[in-house]
């Protein structure tokens, strides 16, 4: 007989402790940081239990971007609840490398899941993310961008309006840099302040005239 006692496995140990001690798991791999740590809370994402799926989650949003690495590969793998959970956190962190997981993720068969990675994608292009969606959606077979492109219009009219200037602008559509490149890049920018300036220096709008007292009215240019 020994004195030594073999240390259970965390997730193993998990399962016989209440809320409080699922609690103190999860922070206390969220204070640690490390990669054992990240994939351990990856492993909560996928546990059968909302709350310490729920846990995990918000410790991960709390950890920040640091973690996408750890996130990308279960939009493609796991069950409905874990797919769901990486979509939402990348859409949070506005994490451009993750566009075109989610876009194929938006086809899934789980609405839940599609669902999520649609509002992902909405929230990606307002992070500076717009340039990405453009030439992502750009990239689709027609049926597949007009699908997507409708998903985000009844989510955010201005932004997919933004998208489609973009996807009219040869220039943009080829322009290098992958996921580094992003609303704020000097080639998004001159794009946008040409837009600025053509609308600045358009031709003069028409305005009516109040009737003249003959009864008549007559539309000259606005001052």
């Amino acid at each position: 007989m020994t004195d030594s006692i073999s240390q259970p496995k965390p997730f193993d140990a998990l399962n016989s402790r209440g809320l409080a001690g699922k609690r103190d798991y999860v922070r206390g791999l969220e204070q640690r940081r490390d990669e054992e740590a990240l994939s351990l809370l990856v492993e909560c994402l996928c546990d059968e239990s909302w709350y310490l799926r729920d846990q995990a989650e918000e410790a991960l949003m709390r950890i920040g971007p640091s973690v996408c690495h750890v996130l990308l590969p279960l939009l493609e793998q796991g069950l409905w609840f874990t797919r769901t959970s990486s979509a939402r956190l990348l859409g949070r962190f506005g994490h451009r490398a993750a566009v075109p997981g989610l876009l194929r993720l938006a086809e899934d068969a789980n609405e839940t899941v599609a669902d999520a990675a649609r509002d992902a994608l909405v929230a990606i292009g307002r992070g500076n993310g717009g340039i990405c969606l453009a030439q992502a959606l750009h990239g689709l077979a027609p049926d597949a961008r007009r699908r997507r492109f409708d998903e985000i219009a009844m989510r955010d009219r201005t932004l997919a309006e933004r998208i489609d200037r973009m996807m009219r602008n040869d220039e943009l559509m080829a322009a290098e840099g992958g996921e580094a490149l992003s609303d704020d890049s000097a080639v998004v920018r001159a794009s946008e302040e040409g837009l600025e300036w053509e609308v600045l220096t358009g031709p003069p709008i028409s305005v009516p005239r109040p009737e003249t007292p003959g009864g008549g009215r007559a539309d000259t240019p606005a001052a």
